[in-house]
């Protein structure tokens, strides 16, 4: 199995356990205060993270196309925390997921193992690979995050999902 493979393999074993906590989520913990970080707030900035780092070109001009609230878009994108009075819906989220779930195919679609060791960015030490990695580290903290959230408050966290074992 090649590299690239294996690594996506991974990443959406990662991003899956992610979409899980978004349905299994009880609403009212969804927006509510969790050490100072809700849910809702941890997974959008998680999908933050994988639509500015996961793209094919770093050398053109970023652009935010997630279907963000107006009213929390300018927090979000500076990744200020939102308290538990501001916050997206499951349904909003889920519009990001999707929006980001474009993203994701085209970035797949045009990576190769020859690609992984390459400079993301010419002036900086950034690779496809160290990107793609740090992305499912990332991913898997705020996870982690909020599965102890939801077994804080007496709820069930997401399923374990791995190459292989599921």
């Amino acid at each position: 199995m090649a590299t690239t493979e294996m690594l996506k393999i991974q990443f959406y074993d990662s991003y899956n356990m992610l979409k899980e906590l978004v349905r299994i989520c009880p609403d009212d913990l969804w927006q509510a205060e969790n050490h100072g970080l809700p849910v809702w707030n941890q997974v959008i900035h998680t999908i933050c993270g994988s639509f500015f780092w996961l793209r094919e070109d770093y050398e053109k001009k970023f652009s935010w196309e997630l279907p963000l609230p107006e009213k929390l878009r300018d927090k979000i994108i500076n990744d200020d925390w939102c308290g538990a009075d501001d916050f997206m819906t499951k349904a909003e989220i889920s519009k990001c997921l999707e929006c980001l779930d474009k993203r994701l195919e085209s970035f797949w679609d045009k990576l190769d193992d020859g690609m992984l060791n390459s400079k993301a960015w010419a002036d900086n030490d950034f690779t496809y690979l160290s990107v793609i990695s740090a992305q499912i580290r990332h991913i898997m903290c705020h996870v982690g995050m909020c599965n102890s959230a939801l077994i804080e408050n007496g709820f069930d966290e997401a399923e374990w999902i791995a190459f292989g074992e599921n």
